[in-house]
């Protein structure tokens, strides 16, 4: 079986009262996935499934929607192998190094995001494509960065994950 991470989109206070993460991780276990975990409370779950990501997501989308949570938030499944070249990649060293809850990296829904328009963007974030990501160094601006809005409406729909969380994630699937 082949070891799948799942990031759910706009997953927060409101959404945990629809769906709790053990509620999450039973209906996923129902419909077969193996090993379901969550990783913290923010739409993480690592699980082995004999299916491709494309099938995982259509699955894991129905489950959120059977547990009551509505279209807005979708799935986005990566493999192990992608978390992980993402830990690797590493475009930012010295901040992922002193402050690794500042680096946003960026998952899409959609397979060919536009990035068009990040070398025309002018800010105080330090911006690095990596393959169909988005990895941000908000450089202590992150709740006052506009980037999170500008990302999701030139780029698509998008969930977002800091770097703590992309290297927990990335390890846990890598051991499995």
């Amino acid at each position: 079986m082949a070891v799948f991470v799942v990031l759910l989109r706009a997953i927060g206070p409101v959404t945990h009262k629809l769906m709790s993460m053990a509620q999450w991780r039973a209906a996923a276990e129902a419909d077969g996935f193996g090993n379901p975990q969550t990783y913290v409370a923010t739409g993480n779950m690592i699980v082995a499934a004999d299916a491709t990501a494309a099938q995982v997501t259509a699955r894991m989308d129905a489950i959120v929607s059977k547990l009551g949570l509505g279209p807005g938030n979708k799935a986005v499944v990566r493999t192990a192998t992608q978390l992980q070249a993402l830990v690797r990649a590493a475009p930012f060293p010295e901040a992922i190094g002193q402050r690794p809850s500042e680096i946003g990296v960026y998952f899409f829904v959609g397979e060919r995001p536009d990035f068009g328009w990040i070398t025309g963007y002018v800010g105080l974030e330090r911006i690095h494509i990596e393959g169909e990501h988005l990895i941000v160094d908000y450089a202590g601006r992150g709740s006052a960065s506009r980037l999170p809005g500008i990302i999701e409406k030139k780029s698509g729909v998008v969930t977002a994950r800091n770097w703590n969380t992309l290297r927990g994630l990335a390890e846990r699937a890598g051991a499995r």
